[in-house]
């Protein structure tokens, strides 16, 4: 079968809104939840918590992973090992299956009363508990009993009822007797009911979203989507979860509305906004509430970016809005995601940028993730990484406050456990093949635990005929789900000319060190924000210099977590700003040189220009959805094929390489994280799937192409076409030719180059040779 293969780099632009009031009491510093304790959370990486034989329980032992796999292969040949590692943790955050529940729960243990006592469990499509969720029976002379689920989301309805003709759940969480956000669709709160005879059914009624019975019945949206709706509530509560632990009094404020499957014009869910989005309190009207929008196409548990750029990061914007009562709005001219060129202040990237460093807060002390620095939005972007706000044509500029602020609170233990396995999963085998368009190292892994693991990552280990390790990359285990006792396939692309002899592969990725020398309490650092007393009067810091002012003369002094609370030299503050470019570079040359360029925690530039176009100069300047360069269109007919993409970053014995997976279903979009320039960086794709042999599509190398967007000639981008040929070990493969197409939009004037070369997709067969 041939399958035509089209790549093509082109450009978007995202929304988002922002603001109100916030009360902060002191209280111990947040840290990671060990995963003991995280059982109910929904995971992005590491282990789900699934047990279809009692999704209802949780496991005593924890799923904290603890192992230790390797395997290595010389040329077509395999062998296998186990798996072993261990992490560990404290938290002083609540969590979703904490002895003390977050909502106002009944009692755990469910007597059965004379007269029959409804009681049950409400369950994610994880089989995790889903805490607070308001349960309620309808009688049939129309009376309501209500009950809330507990932390381990069992319910009882408090009295008997023998004529209940119904029960419900409500997407409204309570707690402490108060809503504080419900999942709605206008005026209606999502909910789910099933009908009920207690003579006939019993009295345990159980409301399983990976489960849904035919007899019950989702409101105001089709049944069908009731998974996706318990997603954005159990994501949503996560995001809460932070909020909690930074001090906030969520009875300050209007409870929270999530607008699912929005089309209501007034909300700007008509197109004038895109994907999701934040109203703030008051914003639409005196007394109006806060509002996270989801358009429909964000409103799937299948959309890209969720929960980094979804709840998480929507529920950032609230965050801030609540504890400084401000509304940000834009200063005149500038624009939302307008960026470092385009923006007269960094007002709009301080603001979206707080709210990814919220969502990388949220992953990492509720999530207990890993890799919490890597944040999703179609592509995986690791903001560990120092970026400059001028990359990407000033798009980038946001995402460098998310990481600045990322740097402020990290430290080495934060990067520790990379490395974890997974208890029960191990590598069956592992071979190195030279196939035509390069080559690709393979293997499988095989889930041996009773949980579901959710996105595997491996370490490859690239060796010569010597056995010496010459390369490392971390890559992504397909599929991105794997079940107890099911198998899982990886795939890692050698750099170009790395003569690779054999591989080894371990389950984890790679431990690294905090790059800077900071590290400032998360409680703290959120406070001296959310309390800073702007010159007109205002609360909260709103841009980069206001960041630079409370850390460098705040009365408090910044204090650091791991220097026994010694105070922070400004110099290492000034260094943390200048290695993210901010600083007043007056003769643009974009290197801080203190006898010519201005103030530290500025962002003044002069006139800069990209090949054709030029941006206006911002001296002073008082102080970006997704840059449309960093996508690739990947289309493979009707082959379901996944890409795989591969960031290689050999520094620091590859550390900071990743990979993630970008599911390909015929022709569609997928994004690329480009590295930053001069770290030896390279983006490789790799396409795989079902029938399908495993291709390298092509590669990026990341200077190359930032130096092409900085001078306006990404049209000239170079890549090399692959053609393959039958061999020895290949079934004989058709031929089909294939367009490599790049497109790029900057300042408004579109570039695209048509490649001509021949990929093909190999049938497998798998025969081996």
């Amino acid at each position: 079968m041939a399958t035509v293969l089209t790549i093509s780099i082109g450009i978007v632009v995202v929304a988002f809104v922002l603001t109100n009031s916030y009360d902060f009491s002191s209280i111990s510093e947040p840290t990671r939840t060990t995963e003991s304790a995280q059982q109910s959370i929904i995971r992005r990486s590491g282990s789900g918590d699934f047990d279809p034989s009692a999704p209802s329980t949780s496991n005593s032992s924890g799923s904290g992973f603890s192992g230790s796999s390797e395997s290595s292969s010389n040329t077509g040949t395999n062998s296998s090992g186990t798996s072993s590692t261990a992490a560990t943790g404290d938290s002083s955050i609540p969590t979703l299956n904490d002895d003390a529940p977050l909502a106002n729960a009944v009692p755990s243990g469910e007597a059965v009363i004379a007269g029959c006592t409804i009681h049950g469990r409400v369950t994610d499509d994880w089989g995790s508990p889903m805490v607070g969720v308001l349960v309620f029976a309808t009688t049939a002379n129309g009376n309501v009993v209500e009950s809330i689920t507990d932390s381990r989301g069992r319910y009882a309805l408090p009295s008997p009822t023998p004529d209940a003709v119904s029960v419900s759940i409500s997407l409204s969480h309570i707690s402490e007797d108060s809503e504080t956000f419900s999942v709605m669709v206008g005026d209606s709160v999502i909910s789910l009911s099933t009908p009920i005879d207690p003579e006939l059914s019993g009295c345990e009624v159980n409301f399983d979203s990976w489960n849904v019975q035919d007899q019950m019945v989702a409101s105001p949206i089709e049944s069908d989507l009731w998974p996706d709706a318990a997603t954005i509530y159990q994501y949503t509560l996560n995001a809460e979860s932070l909020a909690l632990s930074l001090g906030g009094d969520l009875s300050d404020s209007a409870p929270l509305q999530i607008q699912a499957w929005c089309d209501d014009p007034n909300l700007g869910c008509d197109g004038a906004q895109d994907g999701a989005f934040f109203i703030a309190a008051n914003e639409l009207e005196p007394d109006s509430p806060p509002i996270i929008a989801l358009l429909p196409n964000r409103s799937s548990s299948r959309s890209a970016g969720i929960p980094d750029n979804r709840e998480y990061h929507e529920y950032g914007h609230y965050f801030l809005s609540l504890a400084t009562g401000d509304n940000f709005e834009l200063p005149p001219g500038d624009t939302n995601h307008g960026g470092y060129y385009n923006n007269s202040s960094t007002q709009d990237s301080f603001v979206e940028g707080f709210a990814e460093f919220y969502s990388m807060m949220v992953s990492r002390h509720v999530d207990n993730d890993n890799n919490a620095e890597i944040y999703t939005i179609g592509a995986d972007y690791d903001l560990e990484t120092n970026r400059l706000p001028w990359e990407a044509a000033g798009w980038w500029e946001e995402f460098t406050i998310a990481g600045l602020l990322l740097d402020l609170v990290d430290d080495d233990d934060d990067y520790a456990d990379k490395a974890s396995g997974l208890t029960g999963v191990s590598v069956l085998d592992i071979s190195t093949d030279a196939e035509p368009s390069g080559t690709i190292v393979s293997g499988s892994i095989v889930n041996s635990s009773p949980l579901v693991v959710r996105d595997a990552d491996v370490t490859v280990r690239y060796l010569n005929e010597d056995g010496e390790v010459i390369g490392t990359q971390v890559t992504r285990a397909l599929p991105g789900i794997i079940a107890p006792t099911r198998q899982g396939t990886f795939y890692a692309a050698p750099p170009a000319g790395l003569e690779v002899a054999q591989a080894t592969a371990t389950l984890g990725g790679i431990p690294k060190s905090d790059d800077d020398e900071v590290s400032i309490g998360l409680v703290r650092l959120v406070t001296m924000i959310t309390e800073y007393e702007q010159e007109n009067g205002k609360t909260g810091v709103s841009n980069v210099a206001e960041l630079y002012d409370v850390l460098t003369n705040s009365n408090e002094s910044s204090s650091s977590t791991t220097a026994n609370l010694l105070e922070i030299p400004t110099a290492l503050i000034d260094d943390i700003f200048i290695d993210h470019g901010f600083f007043a570079d007056l003769d643009g040359d974009r290197k801080y040189d203190p006898e010519i360029d201005g103030e530290i925690g500025a962002s003044s530039h002069p006139v800069s220009e990209f090949g054709d176009v030029s941006f206006a100069e911002f001296i002073p300047r008082h102080d970006p959805d997704a840059y449309e360069g960093s996508f690739v269109k990947i289309n493979t007919g009707d082959a379901d094929v996944d890409a795989i993409i591969q960031i290689s970053m050999p520094a620091d014995g590859g550390s900071a390489s990743y990979a993630y997976v970008a599911p390909k279903g015929g022709t569609g979009k997928v994004e690329l994280a480009v590295p930053p320039a001069d770290q030896n960086a390279e983006v490789t794709i790799i396409t795989a799937g079902k029938d399908y042999r495993p291709v390298i599509a092509f590669r990026v190398d990341a200077d190359n192409f930032h130096e092409k967007v900085e001078n306006g000639t990404i049209s000239e981008l170079q890549v090399a076409p692959v053609e393959l040929e039958a061999g020895a070990t290949l079934q004989q493969p058709d031929t089909n030719s294939t367009a490599i197409q790049f497109g790029v939009m900057i300042g408004g004037i579109a570039a695209v180059l048509i490649v001509v070369a021949s990929l093909v997709a190999i049938r497998r067969q798998w025969g081996k040779p």
